[in-house]
């Protein structure tokens, strides 16, 4: 696997944990122990790959070990942690459920606080430390990162572990809120505890669609709407739209503000590129003489 493909190979898994997920044939544990083998394949195959192809610069280095490397591996322990909590939830009332989900945010609260120099740190794209955070070898000596485990000295950094476990937590926590949400307002379908495929329950019966682009192009997309206050009289805030675009897409983009910061790095490419994308692709459909065709705008004449 040549790490330009690493994304596409992500997504692909992403794909096959969707279908181990929404398979009613299998049991928590039987879901879990498949899901968890697939992920663990895909770790072993992106490590093979980066230790046989070396970074050539050292600003590629730190973008794989502070973005790539923690969402990939974020997702090994989000799947174990949503586990542990799904097979401790206990039986009984929603008040007795609705304790338990707020012991288990408490938790990752206090984990958050425990480490808020280092998490204020992953939350604002700062980049003052990236040396010392996310190139292999680095010498830092600091007490906050005391529950670090071993690092592979060859494929670890002393921050990337901080990190993956930064976005499974927000991910486990935003399953959590659905599930306090889904207690509050019950909806067939809410609430049952499947791992669908954003971490959290699926509405029975609506229909999704799949984003299949790059992700990042998403988040220009929030960022868009955001900015130029298109939604509910531009009161919408951004933790809103991208819980939007999360649940609508199936995605899982936790951490919105670590996406901007490498669209501000970019240099090769627009900073607006998706956008410059968007307004080519609909000046050169304006330009067609079929371009108002209503049976391909609505779908044979049907919006529904």
């Amino acid at each position: 696997m040549r790490k330009n493909n690493f994304k596409v190979a992500f997504r692909e898994l992403r794909g096959k944990l969707k279908v181990i997920s929404g398979n009613d044939d299998l049991g928590l544990v039987e879901k879990f122990n498949e899901a968890i083998a697939l992920i663990r394949e895909y770790l072993k195959d992106v490590r093979t790959s980066v230790l046989a192809n070396p970074f050539k610069e050292k600003l590629e280095q730190i973008y794989f070990y502070k973005f790539e490397k923690p969402e990939y591996y974020a997702l090994k322990i989000y799947h174990v942690a949503l586990y542990t909590l799904l097979s401790q939830r206990p039986a009984g009332p929603p008040d007795i459920l609705r304790k338990f989900y707020l012991e288990e945010l408490e938790f990752i609260l206090r984990y958050f606080n425990q480490h808020a120099f280092y998490y204020e740190y992953y939350r604002s794209g700062f980049t003052e430390m990236d040396e010392a955070l996310f190139i292999p070898g680095a010498v830092m000596a600091s007490p906050l990162l005391h529950d670090v485990p071993e690092l592979d000295p060859d494929y670890s950094t002393n921050g990337d572990y901080l990190f993956s476990k930064f976005i499974a937590y927000e991910m486990l926590q935003e399953y959590i809120l659905n599930e306090l949400s889904a207690l509050d307002c019950p909806v067939p379908g809410v609430g049952n505890g499947i791992m669908g495929a954003t971490g959290m329950p699926a509405i029975a019966g609506k229909k999704w669609f799949e984003w299949t682009g790059e992700l990042i192009n998403v988040v220009e997309l929030g960022y868009g709407i955001y900015l130029s206050k298109q939604l509910n009289d531009g009161k919408a805030t951004l933790a809103e739209i991208f819980r939007w675009l999360n649940e609508s897409f199936g995605l899982k983009i936790v951490n919105p503000a670590n996406k901007l910061a490498e669209i501000k790095r970019r240099k090769r490419i627009s900073r607006t590129h998706f956008f410059d994308f968007l307004q080519a692709a609909f000046i050169a459909y304006l330009d067609e003489d079929d371009a108002f065709d209503p049976d391909e705008l609505l779908g044979n004449g049907r919006l529904n």
